[in-house]
């Protein structure tokens, strides 16, 4: 083939490829817009801001990194819990934990009792296995969390309850032994001077000579009695324990601080609610009622239920053991002769009527080896007479001792019953 021929087919090829690439070139490009990113709307959840929420269903539960949520595991419809006052975007958190639930989750509720331990330090800390989950007392699941978590322990398991006790929102919950990968000796967390007994007081009626009430006798405390009782403790730092944490104490189960008392009111008289209620949420103070179950309505007063949620807890003076029956015994309370099955079912209602109640109180302070074993098999862990006495570890756990008020003594006199 020629030179000229070569050339020619060449310079068609040439142009060929030349329209083949301006084609090419001037097809229509796709526009480069930057891709926006999706903004969720922050509602305000301010509303359940330092309140106590229950769940209204089954929830993630987050922490936060870089401050964004990362899933950190399941919380469980129905539960309560105390929030802080805090949110990041629409995630709250909860009080005394790095933990958040979605806002839209949340539902308010009609209880406000705040949890809180007066509790020290074990001395030991835990780590978790990989996946554990936090109980309440009852038992009840609040959380399930995923990833090898470190806790101080406040509460250590016995052989009635293989469980630990943490803190977590500010109260005492609970992981079961066989979630624990190991526990550790840790002295440094161990805070404060331990005691190692304790004075249970122990109250009755109470009136207001403001309101032209006068003393019947010695189980009568004045209101100002009652509020430098309560102040003193308060400015003394004193705990004041509850039943839960008395408990524990007496099993060797936890510590507590060196200046702690417990506070107990006998038969739930409608003075407690009228004049003694208003000096106990003054204060911030705890105590233990003892109802007798059976002289109350079939339903419990709301006053009682009030009180509850502020820290004065309910528990068992008999549902009708408090009458007489038993003749030269004691003051012939019912429960030093009645058979025993009767007296185990009177001690299960009355738990039952104060809702999961585990303190007994004997009617009159009467009690023998009879009543001993009525109470404990009705499902009584501590129990309480009226014998003079500090309580401590060691000590008969049904037949424990009390410190009576008598209403007129001196503040001073007061005092020197309690340390």
């Amino acid at each position: 083939m020629s030179r000229q021929v070569f050339l020619i087919v060449g310079t068609c090829l040439l142009l060929l490829s030349g329209c083949k690439q301006q084609e090419e070139t001037m097809l229509p490009q796709a526009e480069n817009h930057p891709q926006e990113e999706v903004v969720e709307e922050v509602k305000d959840y301010s509303s359940f801001y330092q309140t106590k929420i229950q769940l209204q269903r089954d929830a993630p539960i987050y922490t936060m990194v870089d401050g964004k949520p990362q899933q950190s595991g399941m919380a469980y419809q129905g539960n309560y819990f105390d929030m802080a006052a805090e949110a990041i975007g629409n995630y709250v958190r909860i009080s005394g934990t790095d933990l958040y639930l979605e806002g839209e989750a949340l539902a308010t509720c009609d209880r406000w009792f705040k949890n809180q331990t007066h509790l020290l330090p074990y001395g030991s800390e835990l780590t978790t296995k990989e996946m554990y989950h936090i109980e309440n007392e009852q038992g009840q699941v609040l959380v399930e969390l995923h990833g090898e978590t470190t806790y101080p322990v406040y509460v250590i398991p016995n052989s009635e309850d293989l469980r630990y006790g943490i803190l977590f929102q500010n109260g005492i919950y609970y992981i079961k032994q066989e979630e624990v990968a190991s526990e550790t000796s840790n002295d440094v967390i161990s805070i404060g001077e331990k005691g190692s007994e304790i004075p249970v007081l122990m109250y009755h009626f109470f009136y207001d000579e403001s309101q032209g009430e006068s003393r019947v006798d010695g189980n009568y405390v004045e209101a100002k009695e009652l509020d430098a009782h309560l102040g003193y403790l308060k400015e003394n730092g004193y705990a004041t324990l509850t039943m839960r944490e008395v408990l524990y104490f007496m099993q060797n189960r936890a510590n507590i601080p060196l200046h702690s008392v417990a506070i107990t009111i006998d038969d739930g008289d409608p003075s407690v609610h009228r004049v003694a209620y208003p000096i106990f949420q003054k204060y911030g103070a705890n105590a233990t009622l003892f109802l007798i179950c059976g002289w109350e309505d079939p339903t419990m007063s709301y006053d009682f239920w009030e009180m509850r949620e502020d820290g004065l807890e309910l528990q068992s003076h008999s549902f009708l053991m408090h009458q007489g029956g038993c003749e030269g015994m004691g003051h012939g309370g019912r429960i030093l002769c009645v058979d025993h099955a009767t007296g185990v079912e009177d001690t299960k209602q009355a738990f039952d009527y104060v809702d999961g109640g585990f303190v007994y109180c004997y009617p009159f302070g009467d009690y023998n080896e009879h009543a001993i074993e009525i109470v404990k098999e009705g499902g009584a862990k501590l129990a309480f007479t009226t014998e003079d006495g500090w309580i401590r570890p060691g000590m008969n756990l049904l037949a424990l001792p009390r410190v009576r008020v008598h209403g007129g003594n001196s503040l001073e006199a007061w005092i020197n019953r309690i340390r």
